[in-house]
């Protein structure tokens, strides 16, 4: 992909009064479906048997059945959602081990794992003690969990912990100026948890995007503001519901936002190639370029996915500057 000029235009915000019902945080809020939590019913892990097991800790009764309705109607659904939180453990694990970042953000951060050594700052820990054995080098990549919903970000607070350089911030990404304003710290003397002076940035845009409300244009917009706020370099790993080109494989995906819309979050919207497209124009799209999650160099031999593992896209991008060369991932990363 050619990297092109482009300038976003600043995204829709809204104050707490204006917001649109989806907009709004969802926090206790029983009578919806907290985004988080659905995410969190369909986790799966690995029993003694090597067999896939639920894995849940906090779904709460409303997400759980919500979950149970999605996999009704759309048979493994969850692999899905499994599917972009699989990517995005795989991209940050290859990002600190192969491009030397020093500072991960994870947009919309999500609920920690039952099992705290399945969370992503735990995962990025592993790949950076493989890296260091050959390289000799002691350097740890901060990891900054962003999240707008109030009762999940008391959970991730559960587990940041400031010595080990994991952090749990409360800002929305779905107002980039004022997140980044948060983790620049711009607006104090004190420096900010990102540096864009000196901190090799990824941004980690992951389920949140294909539930917001708006337009795929204004979702464009939004990812674009992002962009704009990182240094030349930065990387951005994102995912987002997606409609295949394939005439059988749409119909299917369409069903699937269908339900969502009935029996989930009540949004929840799929993007065309070409959409994602104008989400990350003007960055340098890295290999294998947009395509399934599941596919995204995958750990171990090829599986089997299921049919509705094609409704999750997901790419790697970096933001181009006049003295970088642009790396290419290798086939497969060490397996952590």
């Amino acid at each position: 992909m050619t990297p092109t000029n482009t300038t976003p235009d600043t995204p829709t915000t809204y104050t707490p009064d204006q917001a649109a019902w989806w907009w709004r945080a969802c926090g206790t809020d029983q009578d919806r479906i907290n985004l988080a939590y659905l995410y969190e019913a369909v986790r799966e892990a690995r029993n003694s048997d090597n067999y896939p097991v639920p894995c849940i800790k906090f779904a709460h009764h409303n997400e759980y059945a919500a979950a149970r309705r999605l996999n009704a109607r759309i048979p493994n659904a969850g692999f899905v959602f499994r599917s972009e939180r699989a990517f995005l453990d795989r991209a940050a694990a290859y990002l600190v081990a192969r491009q030397n970042v020093s500072a991960i953000v994870v947009a919309g951060a999500g609920l920690p794992h039952i099992d705290d050594q399945d969370d992503l700052h735990s995962i990025i820990r592993r790949s950076e003690v493989s890296t260091h054995n050959r390289r000799q080098n002691s350097a740890r990549a901060s990891v900054i969990y962003v999240e707008r919903d109030p009762l999940t970000l008391a959970h991730l607070r559960t587990v940041a912990d400031v010595d080990n350089g994991v952090h749990a911030v409360q800002a929305d990404p779905w107002d980039p100026t004022a997140m980044w304003n948060t983790l620049y710290n711009t607006a104090r003397e004190n420096p900010g948890l990102v540096s864009p002076e000196h901190d090799r940035v990824a941004l980690l845009l992951g389920p949140m995007l294909s539930y917001h409300g708006g337009s795929r244009t204004d979702v464009a917009q939004l990812v674009q503001a992002h962009l704009a706020r990182l240094s030349a370099g930065a990387f951005l790993a994102m995912t987002h519901l997606f409609l295949p080109d394939h005439p059988d494989l749409a119909a299917q995906a369409l069903e699937f936002e269908d339900a969502l819309r009935f029996h989930g979050p009540g949004t929840g919207s799929l993007a065309t190639h070409e959409q994602i497209e104008a989400m990350i124009a003007g960055t340098a799209l890295l290999p294998p370029g947009i395509g399934p999650a599941f596919a995204w160099y995958p750990d171990g031999p090829p599986a089997d996915p299921p049919v509705c593992g094609n409704f999750a896209a997901a790419v790697l991008v970096q933001k181009p500057g006049s003295d970088s060369s642009l790396p290419e991932p290798p086939w497969r990363p060490d397996r952590t």
